[in-house]
C-alpha cells in the first residue's frame, strides 16, 4: 500500500559492498534507539559491512557508548562516534559538517566503501562529496523536507538577512544533493511528485519506507500490567486514558491536544491525559496550572520513559493524540508514534494534512483524522468516542503490522541497495 516506485538505473557496483552510514543525529539518542538503529542492524544482518559515522551527545555518550560498543561488536558494525558541538551557535555546526568531511573522507580511504548511505542533508553534502572524488554510490536517505522545514519551525526566521540568504542556498543545494543521489527514500506519498519540481534533473529512484516500528519491542501489552502501570502513575484501572507520545518542539500542537482534552474531560469525568515526553519543563506546569485546565491538572500525568519503558506507558492508553502543523514540510512527515502506537493496538486521533496520514489511518481504519478549523470537530470526537475506541485492538495490530512493521521497512531498504548494486 504504501511502498512507492522504482526506476531501473544502471550500476557498476558489486552485491553487498562496503556501506558507509553518515548521520548527524546521535545513535544513544531516543530518535536513534527508535529509528535509526533497528535500520541499522537489519542492513547489517544482510550481511554486509557496515561502517556508522555519528555524532553524540557528551551525557548520553558516556552513559551508553560501552553497551553500544558491545551491541557493534557482536554484530561486526564499526562506529567512529563524534562529539556533538552543542555551543557556539551556527560556527559549531560548520565545525561539526567539517569533522564530517574530513572524517568520512578518511574512513573511504581506508575502507573504499561501494555505498555512503546519508541519513539527512548534512550527512548527505559529504556523501556528495565523496562521489564526486572517489566514485561511491549514494543513498540520500532524505527523512523530511529539511530546509523548509527549518524555516518553518523559526530556527531559520526569514526577518533575518543572514537566515534569508542560508535559505536560499540550502535550496540550491537541495537540487544539487537530489540530483547526485543514485537513490533517494523518502517518508511519504505526497511528497514524491514535489521532488520532481525541487530538483527536475533528477533521475534517481525512489522509494517510499514510511516511519515503522518494531512490533516485538511494541508487543501487546496484557491487562495485569496496564492495570499495575495505571495504579503506579495513579489512574483508575476503568478510567479513559488518552496519551501523547513524543517531543514537545516547533511543530507539535499541544494547545490544541489540550483543548481536545479538556472537551473530553469536561463531560466524562473518568478521563485522564497521559504525557509521554522528555520535554516538559516548569514552565509549561506553569502555564497549565494558570489556564482552564487547572482544575483538571490531577488528571493529566506527565512521565518521561526511556525507549524500553515507553511500550508499557503507552500501553496504559485507550487512545493516543498525534497533532502537528500542516505546513508545506509536513507532507514529507510520518511521525514514528503512530506505528508505535498501532503496534499496541491503540487507535490515534490525529489532524489533517501531515503526510500520508489521513490515507494511512484510514486504510487501516486506524482511529480518525480531524479538520482542527472546524469548530464542531471536539464535539464530535465526544460524541463518537466508543466508535473509535472499538477500532483499536490486536485486530489494528494485525492490520498495521503489514504496512508499519520493521520487516517492512527493512526489506524495502534491501531493494534499495539491491537497485544501487545494479542487482534485479
Amino acid at each position: 500500500m504504501i511502498w512507492s516506485f522504482m526506476r531501473n538505473i544502471p550500476s557498476t557496483v558489486s552485491l553487498n559492498q562496503p556501506v558507509l552510514f553518515i548521520t548527524y543525529d546521535g545513535l544513544l539518542d531516543p530518535l536513534g534507539g527508535s529509528q535509526i538503529l533497528p535500520y541499522l542492524y537489519g542492513i547489517a544482518a544482510q550481511p554486509r559491512q557496515l561502517h556508522i559515522v555519528s555524532f553524540e551527545k557528551p551525557a548520553r555518550f558516556e552513559h551508553g557508548e560501552s553497551a553500544l560498543r558491545y551491541e557493534f561488536r557482536k554484530r561486526q558494525i564499526g562506529w567512529t562516534p563524534l562529539p556533538f558541538t552543542s555551543r557556539m551557535g551556527k560556527l559549531g555546526k560548520m565545525w561539526d559538517l567539517i569533522r564530517m568531511y574530513a572524517t568520512a573522507l578518511g574512513l573511504q580511504r581506508r575502507y573504499r566503501f561501494g555505498i555512503a548511505h546519508c541519513r539527512s542533508y548534512p550527512a548527505m553534502q559529504v556523501g556528495c562529496f565523496l562521489r564526486r572524488f572517489t566514485g561511491v554510490k549514494t543513498i540520500f536517505d532524505m527523512r523530511g523536507l529539511w530546509v523548509d522545514d527549518r524555516v518553518e519551525g523559526n530556527l531559520w526566521p526569514q526577518d533575518r538577512w543572514f537566515y534569508r540568504r542560508l535559505y536560499r542556498y540550502y535550496k540550491r543545494l537541495e537540487r544539487r544533493l537530489l540530483e547526485c543521489a543514485d537513490a533517494v527514500v523518502v517518508l511519504t506519498e505526497r511528497v514524491v511528485p514535489e521532488l520532481g519540481r525541487l530538483a527536475p534533473g533528477m533521475h534517481a529512484p525512489v522509494v517510499v519506507i514510511p516511519c515503522c516500528a518494531d512490533f516485538d519491542h511494541f508487543s501487546e501489552v496484557s491487562t495485569s500490567d496496564k492495570l499495575a502501570t495505571r495504579a503506579d502513575i495513579g489512574i483508575d484501572r476503568g478510567a479513559l486514558v488518552i496519551s501523547y507520545l513524543g517531543s514537545l518542539g516547533t511543530v507539535y500542537l499541544l494547545d490544541e491536544m489540550l483543548r481536545l482534552f479538556e472537551t473530553v474531560a469536561r463531560q466524562r469525568d473518568d478521563a485522564h491525559l497521559l504525557l509521554i515526553t522528555q520535554d516538559w519543563s516548569p514552565q509549561q506546569d506553569a502555564r497549565l496550572t494558570e489556564s482552564s485546565l487547572a482544575d483538571l491538572r490531577h488528571r493529566i500525568h506527565v512521565r518521561s520513559a526511556r525507549r524500553d519503558e515507553v511500550p508499557g506507558l503507552l500501553g496504559a492508553s485507550d487512545l493516543m493524540l498525534s497533532f502537528r502543523r500542516a505546513t508545506y514540510s509536513q507532507m514529507a512527515c510520518s511521525p514514528t508514534k503512530l506505528a508505535e502506537a498501532f503496534a499496541l493496538g491503540i487507535p490515534a486521533i490525529s489532524n489533517a494534512g501531515v503526510g500520508d496520514i489521513d490515507a494511512l489511518t484510514q486504510a487501516l481504519d486506524a482511529g480518525v483524522v480531524i479538520d482542527l478549523e472546524d469548530p464542531t470537530a471536539f464535539e464530535r470526537i465526544v460524541a463518537d468516542l466508543d466508535g473509535i475506541l472499538a477500532k483499536g485492538g490486536e485486530r489494528l495490530r494485525q492490520r498495521a503490522r503489514d504496512s508499519l512493521g520493521l520487516e517492512r521497512a527493512l526489506s524495502a531498504y534491501h531493494r534499495v541497495y539491491a537497485q544501487v548494486e545494479g542487482l534485479p
